[in-house]
Protein backbone atom coordinates (compact mmCIF):
# COMPACT_ATOMS: atom_id res chain seq x y z
CA UNK A 1 0.00 0.00 0.00
CA UNK A 2 1.17 3.50 -0.77
CA UNK A 3 1.90 5.82 2.11
CA UNK A 4 0.48 9.35 2.16
CA UNK A 5 2.37 12.02 0.31
CA UNK A 6 5.31 13.32 2.25
CA UNK A 7 4.98 17.10 2.19
CA UNK A 8 7.48 19.06 4.28
CA UNK A 9 5.64 22.28 3.48
CA UNK A 10 2.47 23.55 1.84
CA UNK A 11 4.64 25.08 -0.87
CA UNK A 12 6.10 21.67 -1.75
CA UNK A 13 2.60 20.17 -1.70
CA UNK A 14 1.30 22.79 -4.12
CA UNK A 15 4.37 22.45 -6.31
CA UNK A 16 3.73 18.73 -6.76
CA UNK A 17 0.13 19.49 -7.66
CA UNK A 18 1.22 22.08 -10.22
CA UNK A 19 3.86 19.76 -11.69
CA UNK A 20 1.39 16.88 -11.97
CA UNK A 21 -1.17 19.01 -13.82
CA UNK A 22 1.53 20.33 -16.16
CA UNK A 23 2.89 16.84 -16.77
CA UNK A 24 -0.52 15.34 -17.55
CA UNK A 25 -1.32 17.80 -20.34
CA UNK A 26 0.85 16.17 -22.99
CA UNK A 27 0.09 12.45 -22.37
CA UNK A 28 -3.62 13.28 -22.17
CA UNK A 29 -3.44 15.00 -25.55
CA UNK A 30 -1.63 11.98 -26.97
CA UNK A 31 -4.56 9.98 -25.58
CA UNK A 32 -7.00 12.20 -27.49
CA UNK A 33 -4.99 11.64 -30.68
CA UNK A 34 -5.12 7.88 -30.07
CA UNK A 35 -8.90 8.01 -29.64
CA UNK A 36 -9.18 9.47 -33.14
CA UNK A 37 -6.50 7.17 -34.59
CA UNK A 38 -8.57 4.01 -34.35
CA UNK A 39 -9.90 3.29 -37.81
CA UNK A 40 -13.03 1.16 -37.82
CA UNK A 41 -14.59 2.65 -40.94
CA UNK A 42 -12.43 4.15 -43.69
CA UNK A 43 -14.59 5.28 -46.60
CA UNK A 44 -12.97 6.24 -49.91
CA UNK A 45 -15.06 6.67 -53.04
CA UNK A 46 -18.06 5.43 -51.06
CA UNK A 47 -16.40 2.10 -50.15
CA UNK A 48 -15.51 1.05 -46.59
CA UNK A 49 -11.99 -0.35 -46.99
CA UNK A 50 -11.97 -1.85 -43.48
CA UNK A 51 -14.58 -4.36 -44.58
CA UNK A 52 -12.08 -5.81 -47.02
CA UNK A 53 -9.92 -7.29 -44.27
CA UNK A 54 -10.24 -9.13 -40.96
CA UNK A 55 -7.87 -7.88 -38.28
CA UNK A 56 -8.62 -9.57 -34.92
CA UNK A 57 -5.36 -8.59 -33.15
CA UNK A 58 -5.61 -4.99 -34.34
CA UNK A 59 -9.29 -4.86 -33.36
CA UNK A 60 -8.66 -5.97 -29.76
CA UNK A 61 -5.46 -4.01 -29.15
CA UNK A 62 -6.70 -0.77 -30.71
CA UNK A 63 -9.94 -1.07 -28.73
CA UNK A 64 -8.01 -1.44 -25.47
CA UNK A 65 -5.80 1.57 -26.20
CA UNK A 66 -8.23 3.94 -27.92
CA UNK A 67 -11.59 2.97 -26.46
CA UNK A 68 -10.58 2.07 -22.90
CA UNK A 69 -7.29 3.60 -21.75
CA UNK A 70 -7.38 6.81 -23.79
CA UNK A 71 -11.01 7.48 -22.80
CA UNK A 72 -9.72 8.77 -19.48
CA UNK A 73 -8.28 11.85 -21.22
CA UNK A 74 -11.35 14.01 -21.85
CA UNK A 75 -13.02 13.52 -18.43
CA UNK A 76 -9.69 14.30 -16.74
CA UNK A 77 -9.38 17.48 -18.81
CA UNK A 78 -12.87 18.52 -17.67
CA UNK A 79 -11.88 17.75 -14.08
CA UNK A 80 -8.66 19.78 -14.24
CA UNK A 81 -10.50 22.65 -15.96
CA UNK A 82 -13.06 22.81 -13.17
CA UNK A 83 -10.35 22.75 -10.54
CA UNK A 84 -8.32 25.53 -12.16
CA UNK A 85 -11.40 27.63 -12.89
CA UNK A 86 -12.26 27.97 -9.20
CA UNK A 87 -8.85 27.52 -7.60
CA UNK A 88 -7.75 30.52 -5.50
CA UNK A 89 -10.84 32.43 -6.61
CA UNK A 90 -12.23 33.40 -3.23
CA UNK A 91 -15.73 34.85 -3.34
CA UNK A 92 -17.30 34.20 -6.74
CA UNK A 93 -18.82 37.61 -7.39
CA UNK A 94 -20.37 39.00 -10.56
CA UNK A 95 -17.13 40.87 -11.23
CA UNK A 96 -15.13 37.66 -10.82
CA UNK A 97 -17.44 35.91 -13.27
CA UNK A 98 -17.09 38.64 -15.90
CA UNK A 99 -13.31 38.65 -15.55
CA UNK A 100 -13.18 34.89 -16.02
CA UNK A 101 -15.49 35.04 -19.03
CA UNK A 102 -13.33 37.74 -20.59
CA UNK A 103 -10.24 35.61 -20.11
CA UNK A 104 -11.96 32.49 -21.51
CA UNK A 105 -13.08 34.44 -24.57
CA UNK A 106 -9.38 34.80 -25.38
CA UNK A 107 -8.23 31.34 -24.32
CA UNK A 108 -11.21 29.32 -25.62
CA UNK A 109 -13.63 31.22 -27.86
CA UNK A 110 -11.08 32.83 -30.21
CA UNK A 111 -9.23 29.52 -30.87
CA UNK A 112 -12.60 27.76 -31.19
CA UNK A 113 -13.71 30.09 -33.98
CA UNK A 114 -10.31 30.08 -35.68
CA UNK A 115 -9.84 26.32 -35.85
CA UNK A 116 -13.39 25.68 -37.01
CA UNK A 117 -12.81 28.15 -39.84
CA UNK A 118 -9.54 26.38 -40.70
CA UNK A 119 -11.32 23.02 -40.92
CA UNK A 120 -14.14 24.46 -43.04
CA UNK A 121 -11.56 25.96 -45.41
CA UNK A 122 -9.67 22.66 -45.50
CA UNK A 123 -12.81 20.72 -46.40
CA UNK A 124 -13.73 23.27 -49.04
CA UNK A 125 -10.34 22.79 -50.73
CA UNK A 126 -10.60 19.00 -50.42
CA UNK A 127 -14.13 18.93 -51.84
CA UNK A 128 -12.93 21.07 -54.72
CA UNK A 129 -9.59 19.47 -55.59
CA UNK A 130 -9.57 16.02 -53.92
CA UNK A 131 -13.17 14.78 -54.11
CA UNK A 132 -12.07 11.13 -54.41
CA UNK A 133 -10.76 11.26 -50.81
CA UNK A 134 -14.08 12.50 -49.45
CA UNK A 135 -16.74 10.22 -47.98
CA UNK A 136 -19.64 12.08 -49.59
CA UNK A 137 -21.48 12.24 -46.28
CA UNK A 138 -21.27 16.00 -45.80
CA UNK A 139 -23.02 18.80 -47.62
CA UNK A 140 -20.81 20.71 -50.02
CA UNK A 141 -19.51 23.84 -48.33
CA UNK A 142 -20.06 25.79 -51.55
CA UNK A 143 -23.79 25.12 -51.04
CA UNK A 144 -23.97 26.29 -47.40
CA UNK A 145 -26.81 28.61 -46.47
CA UNK A 146 -26.48 31.24 -43.73
CA UNK A 147 -28.08 28.80 -41.29
CA UNK A 148 -25.65 26.05 -42.37
CA UNK A 149 -22.72 28.33 -41.54
CA UNK A 150 -24.06 28.81 -38.02
CA UNK A 151 -24.56 25.08 -37.51
CA UNK A 152 -21.03 24.44 -38.81
CA UNK A 153 -19.72 26.01 -35.61
CA UNK A 154 -21.99 24.05 -33.28
CA UNK A 155 -23.65 20.91 -34.65
CA UNK A 156 -22.73 19.58 -38.09
CA UNK A 157 -25.41 16.88 -37.80
CA UNK A 158 -27.80 19.56 -39.03
CA UNK A 159 -25.90 19.79 -42.33
CA UNK A 160 -24.75 16.18 -42.70
CA UNK A 161 -26.13 13.89 -45.35
CA UNK A 162 -25.63 10.65 -43.40
CA UNK A 163 -23.63 11.15 -40.18
CA UNK A 164 -25.44 11.69 -36.91
CA UNK A 165 -22.71 13.16 -34.73
CA UNK A 166 -23.31 16.38 -32.87
CA UNK A 167 -19.90 17.94 -33.42
CA UNK A 168 -18.70 21.32 -34.70
CA UNK A 169 -16.73 21.31 -37.98
CA UNK A 170 -13.49 20.92 -36.03
CA UNK A 171 -15.01 17.86 -34.42
CA UNK A 172 -12.62 17.42 -31.49
CA UNK A 173 -13.63 20.91 -30.37
CA UNK A 174 -16.89 19.51 -29.02
CA UNK A 175 -14.90 19.45 -25.77
CA UNK A 176 -14.23 23.21 -25.97
CA UNK A 177 -17.87 23.84 -26.92
CA UNK A 178 -19.19 21.86 -23.94
CA UNK A 179 -16.56 23.37 -21.65
CA UNK A 180 -17.61 26.90 -22.60
CA UNK A 181 -21.25 26.01 -21.87
CA UNK A 182 -20.31 24.72 -18.41
CA UNK A 183 -18.25 27.85 -17.72
CA UNK A 184 -21.16 30.07 -18.73
CA UNK A 185 -23.20 28.19 -16.13
CA UNK A 186 -20.44 28.47 -13.50
CA UNK A 187 -22.35 30.86 -11.17
CA UNK A 188 -25.11 28.26 -10.84
CA UNK A 189 -22.58 25.48 -10.31
CA UNK A 190 -20.74 27.53 -7.72
CA UNK A 191 -23.91 28.03 -5.68
CA UNK A 192 -24.95 24.40 -6.08
CA UNK A 193 -21.54 23.15 -4.94
CA UNK A 194 -21.39 25.61 -2.02
CA UNK A 195 -24.84 24.53 -0.81
CA UNK A 196 -24.96 20.90 -1.89
CA UNK A 197 -21.28 20.08 -1.59
CA UNK A 198 -20.25 16.54 -2.44
CA UNK A 199 -23.91 15.47 -2.57
CA UNK A 200 -24.52 17.66 -5.61
CA UNK A 201 -21.39 16.37 -7.35
CA UNK A 202 -22.35 12.81 -6.42
CA UNK A 203 -25.80 13.24 -7.96
CA UNK A 204 -24.24 14.41 -11.23
CA UNK A 205 -21.90 11.43 -11.00
CA UNK A 206 -24.79 8.99 -10.66
CA UNK A 207 -26.51 10.53 -13.68
CA UNK A 208 -23.30 10.17 -15.67
CA UNK A 209 -22.66 6.60 -14.50
CA UNK A 210 -26.24 5.76 -15.55
CA UNK A 211 -25.39 7.15 -19.01
CA UNK A 212 -28.10 9.82 -18.84
CA UNK A 213 -28.23 12.38 -21.66
CA UNK A 214 -29.71 15.87 -21.74
CA UNK A 215 -30.68 15.74 -25.40
CA UNK A 216 -29.30 19.27 -25.83
CA UNK A 217 -26.22 19.65 -28.00
CA UNK A 218 -23.44 21.30 -26.00
CA UNK A 219 -25.00 20.46 -22.62
CA UNK A 220 -23.53 17.15 -21.53
CA UNK A 221 -23.74 15.36 -18.19
CA UNK A 222 -20.11 14.32 -18.66
CA UNK A 223 -18.91 17.92 -18.85
CA UNK A 224 -21.02 19.09 -15.91
CA UNK A 225 -20.05 16.17 -13.68
CA UNK A 226 -16.29 16.15 -14.17
CA UNK A 227 -16.02 19.94 -14.26
CA UNK A 228 -18.06 20.10 -11.04
CA UNK A 229 -15.93 17.40 -9.42
CA UNK A 230 -12.81 19.44 -10.12
CA UNK A 231 -14.65 22.62 -9.09
CA UNK A 232 -15.47 21.07 -5.71
CA UNK A 233 -11.75 20.72 -4.98
CA UNK A 234 -11.08 24.24 -6.28
CA UNK A 235 -13.88 25.88 -4.29
CA UNK A 236 -12.91 24.00 -1.13
CA UNK A 237 -9.23 24.77 -1.75
CA UNK A 238 -8.43 21.08 -1.50
CA UNK A 239 -5.41 19.43 -3.09
CA UNK A 240 -6.98 16.60 -5.10
CA UNK A 241 -3.70 14.68 -5.32
CA UNK A 242 -3.53 14.55 -1.53
CA UNK A 243 -7.09 13.21 -1.39
CA UNK A 244 -6.58 10.61 -4.14
CA UNK A 245 -3.07 9.43 -3.28
CA UNK A 246 -4.06 6.84 -0.62
CA UNK A 247 -5.80 4.98 -3.46
CA UNK A 248 -2.45 4.39 -5.18
CA UNK A 249 -1.60 1.70 -6.29
CA UNK A 250 -4.94 -0.02 -5.58
CA UNK A 251 -6.61 2.10 -8.27
CA UNK A 252 -4.17 0.74 -10.86
CA UNK A 253 -5.01 -2.86 -9.94
CA UNK A 254 -8.78 -2.20 -10.00
CA UNK A 255 -8.46 -0.39 -13.31
CA UNK A 256 -6.57 -3.33 -14.86
CA UNK A 257 -9.37 -5.68 -13.80
CA UNK A 258 -12.06 -3.36 -15.18
CA UNK A 259 -10.19 -3.00 -18.49
CA UNK A 260 -9.98 -6.78 -18.81
CA UNK A 261 -13.70 -7.14 -18.09
CA UNK A 262 -14.53 -4.49 -20.69
CA UNK A 263 -12.56 -6.41 -23.32
CA UNK A 264 -14.51 -9.56 -22.45
CA UNK A 265 -17.99 -8.00 -22.36
CA UNK A 266 -17.77 -4.99 -24.66
CA UNK A 267 -20.52 -6.35 -26.92
CA UNK A 268 -23.02 -6.32 -24.05
CA UNK A 269 -25.33 -3.33 -23.72
CA UNK A 270 -24.65 -3.05 -19.99
CA UNK A 271 -20.91 -2.70 -20.58
CA UNK A 272 -21.34 1.09 -20.85
CA UNK A 273 -21.72 1.17 -17.06
CA UNK A 274 -18.52 -0.84 -16.69
CA UNK A 275 -16.76 1.58 -19.03
CA UNK A 276 -17.92 4.59 -17.04
CA UNK A 277 -16.75 3.00 -13.80
CA UNK A 278 -13.39 2.33 -15.44
CA UNK A 279 -13.08 5.99 -16.43
CA UNK A 280 -13.61 7.07 -12.81
CA UNK A 281 -11.06 4.60 -11.48
CA UNK A 282 -8.71 5.34 -14.37
CA UNK A 283 -8.82 9.06 -13.62
CA UNK A 284 -7.65 8.41 -10.07
CA UNK A 285 -5.04 5.95 -11.31
CA UNK A 286 -3.64 8.42 -13.87
CA UNK A 287 -3.43 11.25 -11.33
CA UNK A 288 -1.87 9.20 -8.54
CA UNK A 289 0.58 7.37 -10.81
CA UNK A 290 1.75 10.69 -12.25
CA UNK A 291 2.08 12.26 -8.81
CA UNK A 292 3.97 9.22 -7.53
CA UNK A 293 6.45 9.15 -10.40
CA UNK A 294 6.96 12.92 -10.25
CA UNK A 295 7.56 12.68 -6.51
CA UNK A 296 10.14 9.94 -7.08
CA UNK A 297 11.86 11.97 -9.81
CA UNK A 298 11.08 9.33 -12.45
CA UNK A 299 8.89 11.67 -14.48
CA UNK A 300 8.94 15.44 -14.74
CA UNK A 301 6.87 18.09 -16.44
CA UNK A 302 8.30 19.46 -19.68
CA UNK A 303 7.30 23.05 -20.42
CA UNK A 304 7.57 22.66 -24.20
CA UNK A 305 5.46 19.49 -24.30
CA UNK A 306 2.85 21.00 -21.98
CA UNK A 307 2.77 24.19 -24.08
CA UNK A 308 2.39 22.26 -27.34
CA UNK A 309 -0.61 20.29 -26.11
CA UNK A 310 -3.34 22.68 -27.22
CA UNK A 311 -1.81 23.11 -30.68
CA UNK A 312 -1.60 19.34 -31.20
CA UNK A 313 -5.17 19.00 -29.96
CA UNK A 314 -6.37 21.75 -32.31
CA UNK A 315 -4.60 20.73 -35.50
CA UNK A 316 -4.50 16.95 -35.32
CA UNK A 317 -7.97 15.67 -36.24
CA UNK A 318 -8.43 16.85 -39.81
CA UNK A 319 -4.81 16.06 -40.75
CA UNK A 320 -5.11 12.64 -39.11
CA UNK A 321 -8.28 11.87 -41.07
CA UNK A 322 -6.62 12.61 -44.39
CA UNK A 323 -3.39 10.85 -43.37
CA UNK A 324 -5.30 7.66 -42.63
CA UNK A 325 -7.19 7.93 -45.93
CA UNK A 326 -3.92 8.53 -47.79
CA UNK A 327 -2.33 5.38 -46.37
CA UNK A 328 -5.46 3.32 -46.97
CA UNK A 329 -5.70 4.51 -50.56
CA UNK A 330 -2.07 3.83 -51.47
CA UNK A 331 -1.00 1.26 -48.84
CA UNK A 332 -4.16 -0.57 -47.77
CA UNK A 333 -3.48 -3.06 -44.94
CA UNK A 334 -3.97 -6.74 -45.66
CA UNK A 335 -2.82 -8.17 -42.33
CA UNK A 336 -2.90 -7.50 -38.61
CA UNK A 337 0.74 -6.42 -38.70
CA UNK A 338 0.04 -3.86 -41.42
CA UNK A 339 -3.04 -2.53 -39.64
CA UNK A 340 -1.16 -2.21 -36.35
CA UNK A 341 1.72 -0.49 -38.12
CA UNK A 342 -0.62 2.15 -39.54
CA UNK A 343 -2.31 2.47 -36.15
CA UNK A 344 1.07 3.28 -34.57
CA UNK A 345 2.50 5.30 -37.48
CA UNK A 346 -0.37 7.75 -38.00
CA UNK A 347 -0.54 9.16 -34.44
CA UNK A 348 3.26 9.17 -34.22
CA UNK A 349 3.48 11.30 -37.37
CA UNK A 350 0.72 13.59 -36.13
CA UNK A 351 2.28 14.16 -32.70
CA UNK A 352 5.83 14.47 -34.07
CA UNK A 353 4.69 16.81 -36.83
CA UNK A 354 2.67 18.84 -34.35
CA UNK A 355 5.68 19.33 -32.09
CA UNK A 356 7.78 20.50 -35.05
CA UNK A 357 5.09 22.87 -36.33
CA UNK A 358 4.52 24.28 -32.86
CA UNK A 359 8.27 24.88 -32.43
CA UNK A 360 8.49 26.70 -35.76
CA UNK A 361 5.38 28.79 -35.08
CA UNK A 362 6.60 29.75 -31.62
CA UNK A 363 9.95 30.73 -33.07
CA UNK A 364 8.85 32.68 -36.15
CA UNK A 365 5.23 33.69 -35.42
CA UNK A 366 4.91 33.88 -31.64
CA UNK A 367 2.09 36.43 -31.75
CA UNK A 368 -0.04 34.38 -34.12
CA UNK A 369 0.72 31.22 -32.14
CA UNK A 370 -0.48 32.90 -28.98
CA UNK A 371 -3.77 33.87 -30.58
CA UNK A 372 -4.59 30.49 -32.14
CA UNK A 373 -3.65 28.56 -28.97
CA UNK A 374 -5.35 30.90 -26.54
CA UNK A 375 -2.11 32.35 -25.18
CA UNK A 376 -0.72 28.96 -24.15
Amino acid sequence: MATPLSTPSRTADEERLSQTIAFLRFPLIVGVVLIHSRFQVVIIDGVDLMQAGHFPVYTHLSYLISEVIAEIAVPLFFFISGFLFFRQTGAFTGRTYLEKMKKRARTLLVPYLFWNLVVIAFFFLAQTFLPDLMSGRSKLIAEYTAQDWLWAFWDTDKISVIDHKNYPSCYQFWFIRDLMVVMICSPLLYRAIRKGGAWFVGLLGLLWLADCRTGIVGVSIEAFFFFSAGAWFGIRQRNFIRVMYPLFPASLAVYAVLAALILCFREEAWCIYLQNAAILVGLVAAVTLSAHCIGKGVWRANAFLAGSSFFIYAYHAIILTFLIKFFFKFFPPHSDAAALSLYALCPALIVGGGLLLYHLLKKYLPGVTGVITGGR
